[in-house]
């Protein structure tokens, strides 16, 4: 007859320390991720092209002055978002807001107000998985609507005299 050898109990310090083990290696890896995540090549093509559109704003300013207040802007550029990743992409929402621009100055006050250059889309709360996505106005349309509503949208903007094209 074959005998088991009786269970081992585990100690609870044993527990501990693996937990502070187990912890110390997630706050390890979070802040390896956060270190690389800042040399990204990314980052800084994103810094120049807010820069871009910061002197590209400037230059049409002179031009034509914006036609409406900067919080109309972020108020569009978060109806914009919420039209395209919310609940049913809502074409009509971004069509009557592209009806709205009336000049370049507009545009980029759009564009400057979506983020800089770039807006997070979905959330990144999860440590090793990234499950947001940085995108630019025009990406976010061209991502979320076929490209005959992308067509109707520049032919609005063309019709306007916009230079901007999503």
């Amino acid at each position: 007859m074959i005998t088991k050898a009786p269970k081992q109990k585990i100690s609870p310090e044993t527990w501990i320390k693996l937990g502070i083990w187990v912890g110390a290696g997630v706050g390890v890896a979070f802040g390896v991720k956060k270190v690389l995540d800042y040399f990204k090549p990314e980052k800084k093509r994103e810094q120049t092209e807010t820069k871009q559109v910061e002197s590209e704003l400037e230059k049409e300013k002179k031009n034509a002055p914006a036609s409406y207040a900067a919080s109309t802007y972020s108020g569009w550029a978060s109806a914009i978002a919420e039209a395209i990743f919310g609940y049913g992409a809502d074409f009509k929402v971004i069509y009557d807001i592209t009806n709205r621009l009336k000049n370049n100055t507009d545009f980029l006050m759009l564009q400057k107000a979506w983020g800089s250059p770039t807006r997070l889309v979905f959330p990144t709360w999860f440590v090793f998985y990234d499950t947001g996505r940085q995108y630019t106005l025009q990406q976010a349309i061209r991502a979320q609507y076929s490209s005959d509503q992308v067509k109707k949208l520049n032919s609005v903007l063309q019709r306007k005299g916009i230079k901007y094209r999503f």
